[in-house]
């Protein structure tokens, strides 16, 4: 599934907003509801994305672990930034935002790489990334830009913020991503809507 589909299935639920909670989905013995590398242990929350409630994406457990996409770290929190190190050192950095009822947006980051023909000009150009370079955006001079070769629309960018609001031309929300350019290199952090993890049916 691409992401343009997820986010197909995103905008029939509901639109997030304000506060992020850190408690998820618990048995009542405070059990992971979830299969996985977090089965048996004691968790103090466990997300998934909107469109797939059932399948553990992010989980926090009382031994001061965390568990994304199935791979164990230790994890620490400051303001709006979740920093999970593996056991080679390896730091992870990500952003949320705050929802309530028990919803946020994780910021997934994904990093492309210039495959226009002349220089990159800032984000201007064509860029591709993601597993295999599946993932791509144009970004144009006019303001235009095309995403993954299937959505166009209009773009604005806030380069003293970071950021790039996505307006498409079909019936998708606005989307607002983060992005630094560094060269030939574009980082985009992708905001995905999560859920506390419901248990399996």
């Amino acid at each position: 599934m691409t992401r343009k589909q997820n986010i197909l299935i995103i905008l029939i639920c509901v639109l997030l907003s304000a506060v992020f909670p850190l408690g998820g989905c618990t048995k009542e013995n405070g059990e992971s509801t979830a299969p996985g590398n977090t089965a048996g242990r004691e968790l103090l929350a466990s997300w998934a994305y909107i469109h797939e409630p059932e399948t553990e994406v992010l989980a926090f457990t009382t031994d001061g672990l965390a568990f994304y996409h199935g791979k164990q770290y230790t994890y620490s929190q400051e303001g709006d930034f979740l920093t999970l190190t593996d056991e080679d050192g390896k730091e992870t950095t990500m952003r949320f935002v705050q929802a309530r009822e028990g919803k946020m947006l994780l910021y997934e980051r994904t990093e492309y790489h210039y495959a226009g023909i002349s220089k990159p000009d800032g984000i201007i150009g064509y860029w591709t990334g993601g597993p295999e370079d599946r993932l791509s955006y144009e970004f144009t001079k006019k303001g235009t830009y095309l995403e993954d070769g299937t959505f166009p629309g209009h773009y604005s960018e806030d380069p003293e913020n970071g950021t790039i609001k996505l307006m498409y031309n079909a019936r998708l929300e606005d989307t607002l991503i983060y992005y630094s350019v560094d060269g030939d290199k574009l980082t985009i952090d992708y905001p995905w809507p999560m859920v506390k993890t419901e248990p399996a049916k």
